[in-house]
């Protein structure tokens, strides 16, 4: 399913529509989903409320809607969730994974991904992005930022996933 298509669904639901008359101070914040061959996209959209920073979560599905309760929200403590303005996103996300894809064979060609995490999100330094991580075969992580209004690469680097293991 395509991030319009979800958000339309989730702006047309009765339950959604009575939350946001209930939360008018929350706004819309990321919208993430993972990806492994040629499953269906399910999306998770966000909706921050800054007055008790906390996170409302709707799973739009092609079978219906779910919510989850207002939660904490994963930051650091300084950081500011910021709106994401769709006005302003203008690259599709079919064009944002095929810059991807397109680094991917050209710089890192033996990184062949098996998953794929997809953000759009509103991030201090970048403004709105497509946030594109690649899990490949050899357990290596790719991340690629890319500029959700024109499309452009911002940044992209690789590492292991062994690399994230906690330190105690």
């Amino acid at each position: 399913m395509e991030l319009k298509t979800a958000l339309n669904l989730l702006k047309k639901n009765s339950e959604f529509k009575e939350w946001l008359k209930e939360n008018k101070e929350s706004y819309f914040s990321y919208a993430f989903t993972m990806v492994e061959k040629e499953q269906e996209r399910k999306w998770q959209m966000g909706y921050y409320n800054k007055r008790h920073d906390k996170i409302t979560t709707f799973i739009v599905e092609k079978n219906g809607i779910n919510v989850s309760p207002e939660e904490e929200v994963f930051k650091k403590e300084e950081a500011e969730i910021k709106k994401i303005d769709l006005t302003k996103v203008k690259a599709s996300l079919d064009f944002a994974l095929k810059k991807v894809e397109s680094l991917q064979k050209r710089k890192y060609p033996n990184e062949k991904p098996v998953k794929l995490i997809i953000i759009l999100q509103n991030i201090e330094k970048f403004g709105n992005i497509w946030n594109i991580t690649y899990i490949s075969q050899s357990f290596n992580v790719l991340n690629v930022k890319i500029n959700a209004k024109n499309g452009n690469i911002i940044e992209h680097k690789i590492a292991s996933i062994f690399e994230f293991k906690k330190h105690d």
